[in-house]
């Protein structure tokens, strides 16, 4: 600690010094030939001097979170093509609170695919007949909001 303290003082008694002292504005430097020649110490634009630019403050960190209500799984159309992804809710109430969570929305349902930036609203009369009974239980069930937890029970 002692040694530190010590360093911190030379540090700052040194700097004191310097305050007297001035730099030439173009020092000289050897060159390849022996000689010398000036060299520019700052006025590039290049390396990191500061500009007029103005930072927009208005723009602000989105954070999107998805509710999923099935896992990564295999979805078929009617054309016979199949597509990995998680259905998302479209809307579901703030974590702890309760309320209803819509999964199908104008006769669409919400996918989030691997590899895509953004989800995909698809219809869902494209999906094979046992994936759209399968998507419209999941919407009956999440209707009612999310199981309560602790020990609370649900009324009938």
């Amino acid at each position: 600690m002692r040694s530190l303290i010590c360093f911190a003082v030379a540090v700052l008694l040194s700097a004191l010094n310097a305050e007297g002292q001035t730099v030439p504005a173009n020092p000289l430097v050897p060159n390849e030939s022996g000689g010398r020649s000036s060299r520019n110490l700052g006025g590039g634009g290049d390396l990191g001097t500061a500009t007029g630019a103005k930072v927009d403050s208005s723009k602000k960190t989105v954070v999107i979170q998805y509710v999923s209500v099935t896992p990564l799984q295999d979805w078929t159309n009617l054309e016979g093509k199949t597509v990995r992804a998680r259905i998302l809710a479209f809307s579901a109430p703030a974590a702890g609170e309760q309320g209803p969570i819509e999964v199908i929305r104008d006769g669409k349902i919400r996918m989030l695919i691997p590899g895509k930036s953004k989800p995909v609203d698809y219809p869902l009369a494209q999906l094979t007949r046992n994936h759209r009974d399968d998507l419209e239980q999941i919407a009956k069930a999440a209707a009612k909001g999310p199981p309560q937890s602790g020990g609370e029970k649900e009324e009938k």
